[in-house]
């Protein structure tokens, strides 16, 4: 009965742990939108829309960008308070392929807005989805980006 009681309080104060002191990358992956009307109507008229145009399972740039600035907690703690974070994702690799209408979706915004095909791609909209502006990449720090983000809120 030791053993199982010991073993249950080693298990219980492992999860705690786990639990505590793992980074949480659920929570910021739910900050991300997918849908263009979704984050306009998040967006209203008091925060700025990011759009992200990325390839996450084959553009290094594209991870390298996610890693070092939007995985950022300056930038997330400032992306909370001012923007709605838009990703548009076109995956190369079929086991990360998304749902049809999803596929659809991102095709006709790259027609629109990155008919280049240039990845990564981070274009900033106002509430309303009126293009403001392209945020060049890659920049050399957080508070670059977070800048660069600002003169389009003014």
């Amino acid at each position: 009965m030791k053993l199982a009681l010991g073993t249950c309080a080693f298990l219980g104060a492992l999860l705690f742990y786990s639990f505590v002191f793992s980074p949480p990358s659920s929570a910021l992956e739910q900050q991300w939108e997918v849908d263009f009307d979704t984050a306009k109507s998040k967006a209203g008229e008091d925060k700025l829309i990011l759009m992200s145009f990325r390839g996450s399972d084959w553009c290094a740039a594209c991870k390298r960008l996610e890693k070092t600035f939007f995985e950022d907690e300056e930038f997330l703690q400032f992306a909370a308070d001012n923007l709605v974070l838009l990703k548009l994702d076109f995956p190369m690799k079929k086991a990360n392929q998304l749902e049809r209408e999803q596929t659809k979706h991102n095709e006709a915004l790259a027609e629109k807005y990155n008919p280049d095909g240039k990845f990564p791609r981070v274009l900033l909209f106002n509430g309303s989805g009126e293009l403001l502006g392209e945020l060049k990449t890659p920049m050399n720090s957080t508070d670059e980006y977070i800048n660069a983000i600002k003169k389009y809120q003014e």
